[in-house]
């Protein structure tokens, strides 16, 4: 499995995937009109991930198994200067799950966030009963934070999710980044 990012021409699969996991997708994600299972409303959210990507507030993947789409993950909400850091949320299908897929694509997303964009902290939002998620994100150094109460409206109501956070595995408490300049630390004599 791996993670590409997002293109235009995903549109199509990814209505498919979308159409086909419509009831699943009601208990978990926010309303959707009927437009976003449409390959025309895919390729209207694809436009706005690439738009928000290009404007440097978002990274979209696809994920990808013996080149088929399986998921998406993003990056979002990326903020530099003093914070940052940005937010993972994924999505895998229900006929996809359990297979390592989600896991997978957070540990490449990392490894991106931390060691080439140089971010210092993830954030995730997951409902309190989405075990497998939380599982993944356990996984990968996640620590909650706390509980945001009505974080997100889904299946009817709002949904208490937990906030999560891993830190940059090269966080010391004192450099500015991975690739920070030690040097820069030492006192001139």
């Amino acid at each position: 499995m791996r993670i590409r990012p997002l293109r235009p021409a995903d549109s199509e699969a990814l209505a498919e995937l979308y159409r086909q996991d419509r009831a699943f997708l009601r208990e978990w994600e926010p309303d959707e009109p009927d437009a976003f299972f449409t390959p025309e409303g895919q390729r209207a959210s694809v436009a706005q991930a690439l738009r928000e990507s290009a404007d440097g507030r978002m990274m979209p993947w696809i994920m990808e198994a013996d080149g088929q789409p399986v998921g998406r993950i993003n990056l979002t909400g990326i903020t530099l200067g003093s914070l940052m850091a940005a937010s993972v949320g994924y999505w895998v299908p229900r006929r996809f799950g359990g297979r390592g897929h989600a896991s997978s694509a957070v540990g490449q997303v990392l490894d991106i966030a931390f060691f080439e964009l140089g971010l210092h902290r993830i954030d995730a939002y997951v409902r309190v009963d989405h075990a497998a998620s939380l599982r993944v994100l356990a996984k990968h150094g996640f620590h909650t934070v706390g509980v945001s109460r009505g974080h997100l409206y889904a299946s009817g109501r709002w949904q208490d999710q937990i906030c999560l956070q891993r830190i940059a595995p090269w966080d010391d408490g004192v450099r500015m980044g991975a690739d920070f300049d030690d040097a820069l630390l030492t006192p001139a004599v």
